[in-house]
């Protein structure tokens, strides 16, 4: 199972489909032959773009000043959207990883 799988990160399609905005599509190829013109388009156009690799989705080009949500936000959102208690054990579960993944906050005062 490779990272570019939605499994891997334990979301099926249809969650992926529910958190994901949805984006325009590109090959990777031909992103990386037209790098610079699609950054124009999400810098100055605010566009976002799935970049997928034989059809498997492997990175997002989005706009950095996005604003995204905070946990609250975000807990709030998955609570009232329609989806089945699999994927809500999945999510769970990707949390978890997310979390042991993350480095501990070191104390900036000492």
């Amino acid at each position: 199972m490779r990272p570019c799988d939605l499994s891997y990160w334990g979301l099926s399609r249809r969650l992926a489909a529910i958190i994901l905005p949805s984006m325009k599509t590109l090959e990777a190829a031909k992103a990386a032959e037209n790098f610079t013109r699609f950054l124009s388009q999400v810098r100055l156009h605010q566009e976002s773009f799935k970049i997928v690799r034989e059809g498997v989705p492997c990175a997002y080009l989005i706009p950095a000043g996005e604003r995204g949500c905070n946990s609250h936000e975000f807990a709030e959102d998955l609570a009232s959207a329609e989806i089945t208690i699999e994927d809500r054990r999945a999510i769970a579960a990707a949390v978890r990883r997310g979390r042991k993944a993350l480095k501990p906050l070191k104390n900036p005062w000492g």
